[in-house]
């Protein structure tokens, strides 16, 4: 395992900041694991959290078997004892739309929000991230970071950060999960850990015979290079973004390696997919087997954070 210092030459690049947050907040359980999950990061970092109940069109208001102003009465209750018993510094709002994910979206752009925290799948597995349908909608449309909660999360009343988790694979997408990351870590007084992945799964073509044999040391030794060339890259990235951080490359495959580290950690950080629209949430392979599986929150930074 390698050590990463704050680089005190130049100076470090500067990281992106968490100064504001919107929580989408429905009455339901997952509804209160997002809360906590928003309470923990406005605890460690300062940011405001804004907590979002949105509402049926009055069009189909008479579908519900309620008038507009009961919906309207029970929402303000829902939100001021929410914030109450979780988040009492928070600032609640309520937003009306057909659609849940267009309105979150819509009041994110209008607060400034640097990050969207949401609730796990209510039929996904106790104690683990599973997105719904909902937060499948936003992923690929917020212009800023997202994260989830596992389901129960608020059962454990205030959880603090105190282990923060990284995935890194040398790209700028991962570079800006380390900044940001890195960001909180400090805010936080959080240990940080830096885990950075080389597939190495080797191709199943051509492998019979002595030409198999060569194939698979060669294929060893490369992957004995990208180790040593990615715990380099790592290491460089954290002091240029003066994080102070625990490096670890391993070889594998990186979603069951990142699964592992979540178990180890209050919070996983990772990158967009590298390819895709700018500005956007994009999850790849990897990200999509935490996004259905993570015992820690999942927290997703935007290819727009990119450091240089």
């Amino acid at each position: 395992m390698s050590h990463a210092r704050a680089d005190t030459g130049d100076g470090p690049v500067a990281p992106p900041h968490l100064r504001r947050m919107i929580v989408g907040v429905d009455g339901h359980p997952e509804g209160r694991d997002a809360t906590a999950l928003a309470a923990a990061v406005s605890r460690a970092t300062g940011a405001e959290a804004v907590l979002v109940a949105v509402l049926a069109d009055p069009l189909i208001v008479p579908l519900t078997g309620l008038s507009w102003k009961e919906l309207h009465k029970h929402a303000e209750q829902m939100l001021a004892q929410t914030r109450d018993e979780i988040a009492p510094d928070a600032r609640v709002a309520m937003e009306t739309d057909f659609s849940v994910a267009r309105a979150l979206e819509r009041v994110a752009a209008r607060e400034h929000a640097d990050l969207v925290v949401l609730g796990s799948s209510p039929q996904g597995p106790t104690r683990k991230v599973r997105i719904g349908y909902r937060t499948r909608q936003l992923i690929g449309d917020a212009h800023c970071a997202l994260a989830v909660a596992p389901r129960g999360f608020a059962e454990a009343g205030a959880p603090a950060i105190e282990r923060i988790g990284v995935g890194y694979d040398g790209g700028p997408e991962s570079v800006a999960a380390l900044a940001l990351a890195g960001t909180i870590a400090r805010a936080a007084g959080a240990e940080l850990s830096v885990r950075a992945v080389v597939d190495d799964r080797i191709p199943t073509f051509g492998l019979r015979g002595s030409r198999g044999a060569r194939i698979v040391a060669e294929w060893e030794s490369l992957v004995a290079g990208d180790v040593e060339e990615l715990r380099k890259q790592a290491v460089e990235a954290a002091k240029s973004g003066g994080v102070d951080a625990h490096v670890e490359v391993l070889s594998g495959r990186p979603a069951e390696l990142l699964l592992e580290l979540c178990e180890e950690v209050d919070l996983l950080v990772i990158g967009s997919r590298r390819w895709g629209t700018v500005a956007r949430l994009l999850l790849g392979s990897t990200g999509e087997a935490l996004m259905h599986g993570a015992a820690s929150p999942v927290l997703v930074v935007p290819r727009t954070h990119a450091t240089p």
